[in-house]
């Protein structure tokens, strides 16, 4: 393997998930150079109670719980390699991970940033070398959340070009960095997955609201008409409103989730799909006011 490769994994007081998380790297077919801990939380870590191996260096960094942009920000400053990679403390990779990825980065040196699909934790994976997207992929990521951020090995250059996590985001603040990777460097992602999604306790991502609120303003932010025609602008837009809607309407929260399929249909006026979920909630509205 060319060029050397560092693992960096945030962990906030999950203790047994992070001996598996780090015995998943250690299994790799193709080992990396060094695995970087940053411990935000109150267990005290040190690299004496994971596995010990002659190959591969283990290092614990204690930091403050700031979050994890800040806490894989302190792993990306301390690590050596030529490559970073990452992963969090309650998931997992394929033992063939690493190798699949590192062998596509040598046979397309043009490419910046890899990434792949994960699974829940206890579904199979058969591992496959294919099918890649590659290239200008900023508005595929654009349109789609695609990259599950335990899945990224990027050059470490890229980070001096664009900067690394946003600290002042606590949800979709990796969407953010790839969005900001994707649009300056060509990548590829494969269409099949290399690594399992934990469920812990305490994920930021199931704050679902607050992450799709994120994402709009992130989007917003990065609109670049020269590569993102109106129409699909549009389309994503309205597709983010929807799905706010129907999560204050999940919660109980109807007026709330009214003004975001208003809000669809505003921005999306020629689509269909707005107005059938707007309809659904006036009937649903109306029915329950008949029967008050």
């Amino acid at each position: 393997m060319r060029g050397s490769v560092s693992v960096i994994i945030p962990t906030l007081n999950r203790l047994e998930a992070l001996r598996e998380a780090v015995e998943s790297v250690l299994s790799q077919s193709c080992l990396p150079n060094e695995i970087i801990v940053v411990n935000s939380g109150k267990d005290k870590l040190t690299s004496n109670m994971f596995s010990d191996t002659n190959t591969v260096k283990i290092e614990v960094l204690d930091v403050e719980s700031l979050g994890p942009s800040a806490a894989r920000n302190r792993g990306i400053y301390r690590a050596n390699g030529d490559y970073i990679a990452f992963l969090d403390d309650d998931d997992l990779w394929h033992s063939e991970k690493l190798k699949i990825q590192m062998e596509y980065l040598e046979q397309h040196p043009e490419i910046y940033m890899v990434s792949s699909r994960m699974i829940s934790i206890g579904g199979d994976i058969k591992v496959k070398k294919g099918p890649w997207i590659s290239g200008d992929l900023f508005c595929e990521l654009y349109m789609k959340s695609l990259i599950p951020t335990p899945t990224v090995v990027a050059k470490k250059e890229v980070f001096d070009e664009v900067g690394v996590f946003n600290e002042k985001i606590m949800r979709a603040e990796d969407y953010d960095l790839w969005l900001r990777i994707t649009r300056s460097f060509l990548t590829a992602h494969l269409k099949a997955p290399l690594g399992w999604v934990g469920r812990g306790a305490g994920r930021l991502s199931d704050d679902k609201i607050d992450l799709r609120n994120n994402s709009i303003r992130i989007l917003k932010e990065y609109y670049d008409p020269e590569r993102i025609s109106r129409r699909k602008y549009k389309k994503r837009m309205s597709e983010l409103e929807i799905y706010l809607g129907r999560e204050y309407v999940k919660i109980g929260e109807m007026e709330k989730g009214k003004e975001h399929f208003v809000s669809a249909v505003r921005v999306n006026p020629l689509s269909r799909r707005p107005y059938r979920y707007l309809l659904r909630y006036l009937i649903r509205d109306f029915a329950g006011s008949v029967f008050e």
